[in-house]
């Protein structure tokens, strides 16, 4: 039988890659909480836009609120992201640098995806217009 070539890891090696991969995970799902927020807040803003050509009767003071409200929730849903990646990249930096294998390359596409939709989106449905 060949010899094998493969490194063993030691505990210490292994339990850097599963708090590794736990980040990882909570990153995703923070980018997933922000993508809601994303979303919940388009559906305001074009529901407050539906209301406003076709109710006329609709009383101004509501849709001021649900302008502001759309905006919040968007602008909330970038701050959460951008904390995320904040968090992740430190952590990754922190911790990654002791395991040879990591790359935040991959979460930085994530974050510029978001990112590049969230603006995309606003353009086209001309929402802060």
């Amino acid at each position: 039988m060949a010899e094998h070539d493969r490194e063993l890891l030691d505990n210490n090696e292994l339990a850097r890659m599963r708090t590794l991969l736990a980040n990882e995970r909570t990153f995703l799902s923070w980018c997933r909480t922000a993508l809601g927020l994303f979303g919940f807040g388009f559906v305001i803003e074009k529901a407050r836009l539906y209301m406003a050509k076709m109710l006329p009767g609709t009383p101004e003071i509501m849709l001021k609120e649900m302008n502001f409200l759309g905006i919040f929730i968007i602008i909330s849903g970038m701050v959460i992201l951008t904390s995320a990646a904040f968090r992740f990249y430190r952590f990754e930096k922190t911790v990654g640098a002791r395991v040879r294998w990591t790359t935040p390359y991959p979460e930085m596409l994530v974050t510029v995806a978001v990112g590049v939709i969230l603006i995309v989106s606003s353009i086209a449905g001309k929402m802060f217009f």
